[in-house]
């Protein structure tokens, strides 16, 4: 967002990279692939790639990062 630190705007480009570089590998592995599970790998890859364009919200806006039981 506009008022995002230097700090944080890492976070989200690392996150985003991460997710779309699993969804490009999974979906590249799905097309590549010739027997009847291709579609899992295309549907997993898809949904990497469309997670990354999501802001996650955990540590970034309420600073905390304990997980709560």
């Amino acid at each position: 967002m506009k008022g995002d630190s230097r700090d944080t705007k890492i976070v989200l480009w690392v996150n985003r990279i991460i997710r779309w570089g699993l969804g490009i590998t999974f979906l590249s592995i799905g097309i590549l692939n010739q027997d009847e599970g291709r579609w899992f790998a295309i549907a997993f890859g898809l949904a990497f790639i469309a997670t990354g364009f999501f802001r996650p919200k955990r540590c970034l806006e309420d600073g905390s990062c304990e997980i709560n039981n």
